[in-house]
């Protein structure tokens, strides 16, 4: 979580992420299936009728939360390829989350040219060369202060180029 009004992107993918959309449509599509499903086999006093609407209840805000998530973040990465200023992340601090999967806390400190200096925390896969001192490849929307630590979250970025 990053202070100071800054928002840290995790990207889906810059293209149309078929996946998520269709995840989203099969979340949202259960429970009116079911319903269906139980109506036309019984009609209107179908338990499976009833199980389908209470599931809809739940599940197609679900789903149409995925499928705006997916849109989101594929606009804000399409963003920051457009107008992200480039700055550098300086890992401050590492901590392991002491969960099943080895991952790490990374406190990092982000500034550039015309980056105002801001300190973030953000949680990513173990990676051994991810100790203090380490330098990270960041980029940071001027308008509404989204980040996206290029290293860790984007796949089209090869580290060192």
């Amino acid at each position: 979580m990053a202070g100071g009004g800054f928002v840290e992107v995790h990207p889906a993918g810059r293209g149309p992420n078929v996946v998520w959309r269709v995840v989203s449509v099969v979340i949202a599509g259960v429970g009116p299936v079911i319903a269906a499903f139980g109506y036309g086999d019984d009609g209107i006093e179908s338990g499976q009728l009833v199980v389908g609407g209470v599931l809809s209840l739940f599940l197609v805000p679900v789903g149409i939360g995925v499928w705006r998530g997916a849109t989101r973040a594929r606009r804000r990465l399409l963003r920051l390829d457009a107008v992200g200023l480039p700055a550098t992340g300086l890992v401050l601090a590492t901590r392991s989350d002491g969960g099943e999967m080895p991952e790490i806390v990374v406190t990092v400190r982000i500034s550039g040219p015309d980056v105002p200096a801001f300190d973030t925390t953000v949680t990513v896969r173990f990676d051994p060369v991810i100790r203090p001192g380490y330098e990270l490849t960041v980029l940071v929307d001027p308008d509404d202060g989204t980040f996206l630590i290029r290293d860790f979250d984007d796949a089209d970025f090869v580290p060192g180029s």
